[in-house]
């Protein structure tokens, strides 16, 4: 991960020490944004005790104090836990997340860890809205993902960085900042409800949604790319086309171990709905995926034109600019004028 500065630092920690490291047990500040440092008095920082952001966790007992800059002790402060928090990047050794550590942090949007954590606690994350997972790889290809997709049934967007080594080569590769290999996944939502069957008086499990299939793409904590790529179908079937079109976008802009069939698939169905994909671009500002469809040659005459006036209409000035260029270059004439 990019290196910590210490302005960023969580201001106040309590924390046990134990054998093998540093355990985090609360923490305390003005901000629900959380950066723990890799470090506390020389020892790593190595878990997240059991509750330690849950709603309504208690003072913990026997917890050392470490504090950074200006001292809280004395000044206005709250405990960093359930609503106030927002973002979590953890340490990068830690290796251990207790029993509901996140319990009910009902505002948790993104986490950012590293591969040295490979498991989590159980209902760590229940009653989180956990949406965008970062995880940055050194030592292989394992990881707890599965164990958080596995507790979050809403849509989850997965940033996977690999630092390059022997084992990672391949044309179908998007290469990072630092020398690093990048996987953008949408994990869809997924939920299941019971149905009766009122003649029979049985009930039955009905699923929705193609999320839970994509939960079952892991073989031993590793994610399974190809078995993932197979699984688009589902997508088309049983998810909205925008939907569908954000996860071929994410697989054909960052094509991390995307073989020719699957990348052929995805470029299949993005050229019959490139209107949906404007529109998942435009609404979230995306100038660099709209740079991509006209570096692919993926625009079409029609597609432009209704790109170009859903930016208008939203008022996405460099969107705007990007698509009217495009509109010009290839097809050159005489441009339209938009009030914004």
């Amino acid at each position: 991960m990019e290196e910590k500065d210490q302005g960023q630092l969580c201001r106040e920690i309590h924390y046990w020490k134990t054998e093998n490291g540093v355990v985090v047990t609360g923490c305390y500040g003005t901000d629900g944004q959380v950066v723990l440092p890799d470090e506390i008095d020389g020892m790593e920082v190595k878990g997240i005790a059991d509750y330690t952001f849950a709603e309504n966790r208690g003072e913990e007992e026997g917890t050392l104090i470490w504090e950074i800059g200006q001292t809280l002790s004395g000044g206005v402060r709250d405990r960093i836990c359930g609503g106030m928090v927002r973002e979590i990047r953890l340490p990068s050794h830690v290796t251990e997340i207790g029993r509901y550590a996140f319990y009910r942090c009902k505002n948790l949007k993104r986490l950012l860890l590293t591969d040295s954590l490979l498991e989590i606690g159980g209902g760590a994350f229940t009653g989180c809205n956990l949406s965008e997972v970062e995880i940055h790889f050194h030592e292989g290809e394992q990881s707890c993902l599965k164990s958080i997709l596995d507790e979050i049934r809403f849509a989850v967007r997965a940033k996977l960085c690999y630092f390059e080594n022997e084992d990672m080569g391949g044309e179908n590769t998007a290469s990072g900042r630092n020398g690093t290999k990048e996987a953008r996944l949408l994990f869809p939502e997924h939920y299941e409800e019971a149905v009766e069957n009122t003649p029979a008086r049985i009930l039955f499990t009905q699923r929705h949604g193609a999320g839970g299939y994509y939960r079952q793409c892991f073989y031993d904590r590793r994610l399974d790319f190809k078995r993932y790529d197979e699984l688009f179908l589902h997508t088309v079937v049983q998810e909205k086309p925008d939907i569908a079109a954000e996860l071929a976008l994410g697989r054909l802009r960052y094509p991390f171990r995307l073989t020719k069939e699957a990348r052929e698939g995805y470029e299949t169905y993005l050229r019959g709905h490139l209107e949906d994909a404007a529109d998942w671009l435009i609404e979230h500002g995306d100038a660099e995926g709209v740079r991509f469809l006209g570096s692919g040659g993926y625009w079409t005459g029609e597609a432009l034109d209704y790109g170009v006036g859903a930016a208008a209409d939203r008022k996405e000035t460099e969107i705007l600019s990007i698509l009217m260029d495009e509109k010009h270059r290839r097809y050159p004439g005489k441009r339209r004028r938009f009030e914004l």
